[in-house]
C-alpha cells in the first residue's frame, strides 16, 4: 500500500470542494424560491410593515416580512387580519396593502435606458392603494394591475382597488406529490 502525500490531499480537497459547490448549485437549482439568485435585480422593497405580512417565493414556506426586505418578480405577498404592508419599487412606484390581502407580483422590468419596462400586478383579494411611478410615465401600455373580474391598465398616477369578498380569485393548492 502506498502511503498518501501532499498531492493526494490536495487533490482530495479539490474533489470535495468541487463536490460541495455543485451540490449547493443543485439545491438552488431543485428548491426555486429558497435563494434569490445574486443578478437578479428587485422589484422593490418593504417600506413599512404592520402585523402579519409574509411573502411567498416558489415553492419554499411563506416568510414574515419587515422594513428594509427585498420584493421581486412571481414574489406573493400577504397581508393578515388587522396588517398591512408598505411598498416601493425601483421605479418609485408607492403601493399600500390593507388587511387580508394577496399581491403577486407578476411581472417587474425597470431598465428605461434599453427601454425594457413591465409592470404587472395581480391582486387577488383585500385592498391596494397606488401611486404609480417612472414606468407608467415612460410607457403606460406596459403597466396594468389584475384582479379576479377586471384587468386595469395604469394611465393615472394615483388609485385604490378592492377585491370583495366573494370574488377572490382561489389560491392554488400545493401539489401533495401522489398520484389519485
Amino acid at each position: 500500500m502506498t502511503r498518501p502525500t501532499p498531492r493526494h490531499f490536495l487533490a482530495s480537497a479539490l474533489t470535495l470542494g468541487a463536490l460541495t459547490l455543485g451540490a449547493f448549485l443543485l439545491s438552488a437549482a431543485v428548491l426555486p424560491g429558497t435563494l434569490q439568485a445574486a443578478d437578479v435585480a428587485p422589484a422593490g422593497s418593504v417600506k413599512n410593515a404592520t402585523g402579519a405580512v409574509t411573502v411567498g417565493r416558489g415553492s419554499g414556506a411563506p416568510v414574515a416580512l419587515k422594513p428594509g426586505d427585498r420584493i421581486f418578480e412571481k414574489d406573493v405577498l400577504v397581508t393578515g387580519k388587522d396588517s398591512s404592508l408598505g411598498l416601493i419599487l425601483r421605479d418609485n412606484t408607492t403601493l399600500s396593502l390593507g388587511p387580508g390581502a394577496r399581491l403577486v407580483v407578476e411581472r417587474f422590468l425597470f431598465e428605461p435606458a434599453s427601454g425594457g419596462l413591465a409592470q404587472v400586478l395581480k391582486l387577488t383579494r383585500g385592498s391596494m392603494a397606488t401611486v404609480s411611478g417612472e414606468i407608467v410615465k415612460l410607457n403606460p401600455a406596459v403597466a396594468r394591475v389584475e384582479t379576479p373580474l377586471s384587468t386595469i391598465g395604469i394611465r393615472g398616477t394615483h388609485f385604490l382597488v378592492n377585491v370583495e369578498p366573494g370574488f377572490e380569485e382561489p389560491e392554488a393548492k400545493p401539489a401533495s406529490g401522489v398520484a389519485k
